[in-house]
């Protein structure tokens, strides 16, 4: 399952205040990457979930999360930072539970 870092969650927080009709993040499989690496993935806030997306709450906030894309991100963490003042997310691998 899919996890998320603080940082990520108060970056989610932070956008689903300004956009006072979204009540969760959306995150579903795309036909390309948007940066030209790493997976084929589409972020966005969103108002509710699709049918079939798998909803996880986590820190506070809600991930919606497309079949395809649950796969995809089977044991990875989402995570986010200001770089040169614009918010990135990223996908990490999640630590081994060795």
């Amino acid at each position: 399952m899919l996890m998320i870092t603080h940082d990520a969650a108060e970056a989610i927080t932070l956008a689903l205040a300004e956009e006072p009709d979204s009540s969760g993040f959306r995150i579903a499989e795309r036909t390309y990457s948007l940066n030209g690496s790493g997976p084929a993935i589409q972020m966005e806030l969103a108002s509710e979930p699709e049918a079939e997306d798998q909803v996880i709450e986590d820190q506070g906030v809600r991930l919606f999360v497309e079949p395809r894309a649950a796969q995809t991100l089977e044991g990875k963490v989402l995570d986010a930072e200001i770089e040169e003042g614009e918010l990135r997310f990223a996908l990490l691998d999640a630590p081994s539970a060795d």
